[in-house]
């Protein structure tokens, strides 16, 4: 499933960073309140998006998603833009 994914790819980045409880973490968790991602560690999990799912997200998009759902939803249609 792709959010578990992406919320894997978030703990990763995020890890040791901030005091998260990634178990919470769902579509409507914000980026940047509830996620604590910053410019930098948005930047990184861009990267580890676009290497773990083999796609390259739209950077309009991606800069103006708020929520992990978003994001999700971005994911998915870069896949299905594949198939």
């Amino acid at each position: 499933m792709i959010l578990e994914r992406l919320k894997k790819l978030t703990e990763a980045i995020m890890a040791g960073t901030a005091d998260i409880n990634f178990d919470e973490i769902n579509r409507d968790s914000r980026l940047v309140e509830d996620v604590c991602l910053n410019s930098i560690s948005m930047l990184m999990l861009v990267i580890a998006i676009e290497e773990e799912f083999s796609i390259e997200l739209p950077v309009k998009e991606a800069s103006d998603c708020v929520t992990v759902g978003e994001v999700a939803d971005i994911i998915e249609g870069c896949i299905n833009a594949k198939a």
